[in-house]
């Protein structure tokens, strides 16, 4: 099967995963269920969170909102990879060309992980949002 195939229908299985990890989250929240610190929440939310008894239905149609947004969150993302989708957070000099996704050879062995460098890159989000609050 093509690469590209694979990859696309592997992310329709991450989306509905994480669509029900979110449905466990508000099931059962706790500071501990977030991974990353920057977005774990605080007790308070936890407590909010807690108060609610969702029942299935409730928790179908959150699953189907967040699958929703994570899909047009991605469409919206391989836009700007195809470049028929500008920057809108980072100011360009020229004009948009896009990426392309390939797959590795032996060259590229020793370039960053987009997994890793995902992470790292919400600090530069940050601080582009955050540069005219200066």
């Amino acid at each position: 099967m093509d690469p590209r195939k694979i990859f696309l229908i592997e992310l329709h299985e991450i989306i509905k995963n994480s669509s029900e990890e979110i449905r466990n989250h508000i099931v059962s929240p706790s500071e501990d269920n977030i991974v990353w610190d920057e977005f774990k929440l605080s007790e308070e939310e936890v407590a909010a969170l807690k108060k609610y008894k969702f029942d299935d239905v409730a928790l179908s149609a959150i699953e189907k909102t967040v699958r929703d947004t994570i899909l047009v969150a991605f469409h919206d993302a391989f836009s700007l990879l195809d470049a028929v989708r500008d920057p809108e957070v980072v100011e360009l000099d020229d004009t948009w060309l896009g990426l392309t996704l390939s797959e590795p050879n032996e060259e590229e062995e020793n370039e960053g992980f987009l997994h890793d460098e995902v992470y790292d890159a919400y600090w530069d989000w940050s601080e582009q949002r955050n540069k005219d609050d200066d």
